[in-house]
């Protein structure tokens, strides 16, 4: 296990597959937030506040899980304060949840990413698809470019979904990992969690 604070409000923690083989948990444990993998996180929160002074006290957390190459995954945490208004300049409202140890906390696997030109094609891709759509979804904005992340478990969905935003957004297809800690690492984060209901609710 290896705890990086990359940023004041960030840190990366490393889990190799002895270390997944030790908590009796897999990746599929965590897409689904099971009972495993709340406990899982929490210990690594308290490891990373002795470890790396990082505290989740009174603040929201962004989760992303990414599988590495060994079998194992990498977490990016990032902590976001109650008066962090750097979304809200795109995004009105921004949804806040406020996670505090002992509460769940919804934590993101590897997601399907799409890059939009500009917002209007975002908001049109939400409208297309709210109908068939269910699951996480996460809207970032990084350089020139938005980036719409859906976290889809139903395959057949998956494949209907591709097809209904072709016509929006690029599809990012190698790299998907990658893309997605790059995102919460450098990305800014415009709505949390439901960007698409957002987006049909109040546009």
């Amino acid at each position: 296990m290896k705890i990086e604070r990359i940023a004041p409000n960030k840190i990366k923690i490393t889990l190799s597959i002895e270390d997944l083989k030790e908590w009796d948990i897999n990746f599929e444990n965590l897409t689904h937030n099971s009972p495993e993998a709340q406990e899982l996180f929490w210990n690594l929160i308290r490891r990373a506040e002795t470890e790396a002074g990082f505290s989740a006290e009174g603040s929201q957390l962004v989760v992303e899980a990414m599988p590495i190459k060994n079998d194992g995954f990498v977490m990016i945490i990032t902590k976001v304060e109650e008066d962090d208004n750097n979304a809200q300049r795109y995004i009105r409202p921004k949804i806040k949840r406020d996670v505090r140890p002992k509460k769940r906390v919804r934590i993101v696997s590897n997601p399907l990413i799409f890059q939009f030109e500009n917002l209007e094609d975002v908001i049109s891709a939400c409208k297309s698809i709210k109908s068939r759509f269910t699951g996480e979804s996460t809207l970032y904005k990084h350089k020139d470019s938005y980036y719409l992340m859906l976290n889809i478990l139903n395959d057949f969905v998956a494949e209907d979904i591709d097809v209904m935003l072709a016509d929006f957004a690029q599809k990012e297809t190698y790299g998907v990992a990658l893309k997605a800690g790059e995102l919460a690492e450098h990305g800014l984060l415009l709505i949390e969690s439901n960007t698409v209901g957002t987006m049909c609710t109040h546009f």
